[in-house]
């Protein structure tokens, strides 16, 4: 299981997205699109932010655990 919080990526929001290790791409659109969504303006985020954020959300769905914790 592929946990990914809003929270583990900087963001005081609650939103939680989830799925099996074979839907690691899943989870990461719904987070990456979420974020676009609901943070990418009140956070006047650039480009570069957003690649920043994705990077992190690949290092968070590689651990082996699954879940988000640093």
């Amino acid at each position: 299981m592929k946990i990914i919080k809003c929270r583990d990526l900087g963001f005081n929001c609650d939103f939680i997205t989830t799925g099996s290790a074979s839907e690691t791409g899943d989870v990461k659109q719904k987070i990456m699109d979420h974020i676009i969504e609901k943070h990418m303006h009140e956070k006047d985020m650039s480009e570069e932010d957003i690649q920043d954020i994705a990077s992190r959300i690949d290092v968070l769905l590689s651990r082996g655990c699954g879940c988000g914790a640093l």
